[in-house]
This record gives C-alpha cells, sequence and structure tokens, in this order.
C-alpha cells in the first residue's frame, strides 16, 4: 500500500505544481499593462485601417462590381459582408500575437535566472514547459475569445443574417485550436531566446507581419499564386481561413439571395474568390478537411519538437 500512496501523493504534487506554475505564468503576463496592450496592438493597427482606408475601399468596390443591381441590395448588407471579414482576420491575428507576447514570461525567467531556482527544486522540467505553454493557450483563449464574442455581438446588432448554433461551436472550437497552435510553434521558436532584447525583435517581426500572412490588412486571393502558397502554409492562415469561410459565407449568400438570381450567381463566386473564403496551394484550392487535417498535423509535429528540444536541453543542463 505504501507504493501505491507514495506514487499518489506524487501525482497530487505534480499536478498541483502545474496548477501553481500555470497561474502563475498567465498572471504575470496579464497584469503587465504594456505586455497585455502590446498583444492587441496589431489588432488595434488592424481595426484602425480597415476603419480608415480598407472598408470604404471594398464597399465602393462591391457596389461598382454590382451595378445597376446595387439597389437591390442594402448598405447593411454590404457593410456586414467586409465586417466580417475584418473579424475573422482580428481574430486570427490574436490567436497568435496574444500567445507570443505570454510567452515573453519564459524568456524573462530565462534571463533572470528564474529557471535555475526551478531546476534546483523538485518540480520536473516537464511540468515546466507544460506550464508555460498551458499559460500562454489560457492567454490566447482570454483574448481571442473576448474579441470573436464582441465581434459576432457587432455583426448580429449590425448585420441582417444569423450563424446557426454549428456555426458558433465551430468559432470557438478554431480559437481554441489557433491557441494550441500557434503556442506550440512559437514556444519551439522562443525555446533558443535568452534575453529579453533578442525576443523583443523577434515579436515585432512576427506582429508586424502577421497581419499580411493571415489576409487581415489584404485578403490573401490579393497575391501572387507563389505568395498566396507560401502565406497559407502558415498554420494560422489555415485557422484565419476557416474563420473567414465560416464568418463570410452566410454574407455572401445573404446578398446572393438579395439578388434573386439576377446576377447569375456571379457576385457570390466573385465575393468568395476576392475574401479568399478558400485557400490555395500551388494554385489549387483546399477544403476544410485538407485545412483542418493539416492544423493537427503541425500541432504533433511540433510537439513531437518540443519533446526533442526538451530531451536535449535536460541531458546539456545534466
Amino acid at each position: 500500500m505504501l507504493p501505491e500512496r507514495s506514487l499518489v501523493t506524487e501525482m497530487v504534487r505534480t499536478l498541483n505544481s502545474y496548477k501553481g506554475l500555470t497561474k502563475r505564468n498567465s498572471q504575470v503576463f496579464l497584469k503587465d499593462k504594456m505586455a497585455v496592450f502590446l498583444s492587441m496592438l496589431t489588432q488595434i493597427i488592424v481595426l484602425g485601417l480597415f476603419l480608415l482606408f480598407i472598408k470604404s475601399s471594398y464597399v465602393d468596390s462591391i457596389n461598382s462590381g454590382l451595378g445597376a443591381l446595387k439597389d437591390s441590395v442594402e448598405k447593411a448588407d454590404i457593410e456586414a459582408l467586409v465586417n466580417s471579414w475584418m473579424i475573422a482576420g482580428v481574430t486570427g491575428t490574436a490567436v497568435i500575437t496574444a500567445p507570443l507576447n505570454a510567452l515573453s514570461v519564459m524568456v524573462r525567467d530565462k534571463q533572470e535566472k528564474i529557471d535555475f531556482d526551478y531546476n534546483a527544486s523538485s518540480v520536473k522540467g516537464s511540468v515546466i514547459v507544460m506550464s508555460y505553454f498551458s499559460g500562454a493557450v489560457l492567454c490566447s483563449l482570454i483574448t481571442s475569445t473576448v474579441l470573436l464574442t464582441a465581434g459576432l455581438l457587432f455583426l448580429t446588432v449590425t448585420g441582417t443574417f444569423v450563424w446557426t448554433a454549428v456555426d458558433i461551436i465551430m468559432l470557438y472550437g478554431l480559437v481554441v485550436l489557433g491557441s494550441i497552435s500557434a503556442t506550440i510553434i512559437l514556444m519551439t521558436c522562443i525555446s533558443f531566446f535568452k534575453k529579453d532584447s533578442t525576443f523583443s525583435s523577434f515579436s515585432v517581426m512576427v506582429s508586424a507581419g502577421i497581419g499580411f500572412v493571415v489576409g487581415a490588412y489584404i485578403p490573401v486571393s490579393q497575391f501572387g499564386e507563389t505568395t498566396q502558397t507560401i502565406v497559407n502554409l502558415v498554420p494560422g492562415s489555415q485557422i484565419t481561413g476557416l474563420m473567414r469561410r465560416i464568418l463570410v459565407t452566410p454574407a455572401i449568400e445573404n446578398i446572393s439571395n438579395s439578388l434573386n438570381g439576377a446576377d447569375n450567381g456571379e457576385f457570390a463566386k466573385g465575393a468568395k474568390e476576392l475574401f479568399a473564403t478558400s485557400l490555395n496551394i500551388f494554385g489549387k484550392e483546399i477544403n476544410t478537411g485538407f485545412m483542418l487535417t493539416y492544423s493537427f498535423i503541425i500541432v504533433a509535429v511540433f510537439i513531437l519538437l518540443n519533446i526533442i528540444l526538451f530531451r536535449f536541453n535536460s541531458k546539456r543542463k545534466s
């Protein structure tokens, strides 16, 4: 009985250590107001550019494309279409920038030698690594869920169409998948950083470029075929693409229904291509099944990479 009791005690101790460290890592980030602001900076920029320049440009483009049929479509429906595309981009960038900045805690602990204290304690190294991962995922979920919920409420109030319960569940499920995939990938990269200055440079680079990669500023369909392939191979683009498909497609169909076949379905075809509800890789359109499978495979691959890196680093320290 004693060995069994000892095993249970050890499991409880490990679980408590994991919970405590996860709470600590997430709170260190969330209490740092500047870090939270920086994690939202990309979304603020996307919103600013959208309201100042992008929205009017796309609304005018849609009206121009409709030609004489534009009187058949409500202005609110056109704005809802453009707003849906924007909200997908904002949420898609959030699931990447939030864990990116939350993982700054891991780098800071290395710089301040706090990881030495962890190594000297009885807490297992795997528990410490998992706590960084869980803390970053938690911060990403909080930030992204708030943004997505606010966006859905805005579209519900201002739009003339609704999503099904399955659509809503899938959107929040994609936030979870996106947060996990972004965190595990970024964690692999950030594990090599030992100074906050190096991490800051990396963070600025990712934050500046991710809006273009996921199509938050300009629809990916506007890029050349080679560029589309490159950016669409980024897991974050797959997640954002799935969100965009769920959010934008009902808006397109709503306008198409208003036209009642007068355009022979040309509007829906052109709008889906313009707003990239489908992604292209090597010139071929990929479906939802491929996008989900690809995202899960990437998560599995980077989990394996993290395990290898952890074992390698553990041997070096020993």
